[in-house]
């Protein structure tokens, strides 16, 4: 009886080490390359619903609202050589906003998607504290 109990106890700590915590996506953050530059990345598809066009407009409003030139807007497109390309380095797969200073990437398309039209302030607020983050 004991042993069983003793093996039971082996085994459940075992799983709980080889399992561990990872971030939501959208604070993911992930190694890139190195400059000092950041740059706000969005992707997209050819066909674009309002909601899309509405996460690249305020995030564009609010790079523009800094007017630091060390911080850049580029929206790629995923069906084109180009934005496949880039979406290749950057490693993503779809439809996206990141932030990136080069050493650290940070996914901001959950809160882009939510926010863009409901909320374009709190999206704009959000993508600046990321950007001032990275500088």
């Amino acid at each position: 009886m004991k042993m069983t109990r003793l093996l039971i106890v082996f085994l459940f700590a075992g799983l709980m080490s080889s399992c561990h915590a990872q971030s939501s996506k959208d604070t993911q953050t992930q190694k890139i390359s190195e400059t000092e530059d950041v740059k706000v990345y969005y992707f997209h598809l050819t066909r674009r619903c309002a909601t899309c066009k509405a996460v690249e407009k305020v995030a564009r409003e609010a790079v523009e609202e800094m007017g630091k030139e060390n911080v850049t807007f580029a929206e790629y497109n995923l069906e084109e050589d180009q934005g496949k390309a880039q979406a290749e380095q950057m490693k993503v797969s779809g439809q996206s906003l990141l932030v990136s200073d080069g050493n650290k990437k940070i996914n901001l398309t959950q809160k882009g998607f939510m926010y863009a039209r409901t909320k374009p302030e709190k999206l704009k607020t959000i993508v600046k504290k990321e950007i001032k983050g990275l500088l």
